[in-house]
């Protein structure tokens, strides 16, 4: 009995460390395209960062981005990236749209950072949710290469 939850708990460690991103994994709001074509492939790069830290369950394939848009904000220096991906559930396979907002700071032109994220979607399910897997990313972001 004690080998079997040692072999649940081993299993469990490694799915959710799976899911997790690593530093080459994160794109770089500084290298983040300099055309439309480039700008929409950094855009769905951190659709897909952000939906697999947000749902541990998902995939990178499994993710779509919907549309982006960069906005400036009411104070100088700051301007939102908000995004709508869609994935598919990992057992259902029922399609579901998260809804994302990175706040930036973009006082320093070619230094942008990641203040915050939010991170919703229509998935009812708690399984596989991740609030700190999000709120992880802010680092990984502004320490990306």
């Amino acid at each position: 009995m004690r080998s079997a939850f040692k072999g649940l708990v081993v299993l469990c460690a490694a799915t959710l460390l799976s899911g997790s991103a690593t530093g080459a994994d994160i794109p770089n709001f500084n290298k983040r395209g300099s055309n439309e074509k480039e700008e929409k492939a950094f855009a769905t790069a951190v659709a897909q960062t952000i939906v697999k830290a947000g749902r541990t369950s998902v995939t990178e394939k499994n993710v779509t981005l919907q549309k982006y848009k960069f906005n400036e904000e009411a104070k100088e220096g700051r301007m939102n990236l908000t995004i709508s991906a869609g994935y598919h559930g990992a057992v259902t396979d029922t399609k579901y749209t998260a809804d994302i907002v990175v706040h930036l700071d973009t006082s320093t032109k070619d230094k942008w950072e990641v203040m915050r994220i939010e991170y919703k979607d229509n998935n009812s399910s708690p399984v596989g949710y991740s609030v700190k897997g999000v709120a992880a990313l802010v680092d990984k972001f502004n320490s990306a290469k």
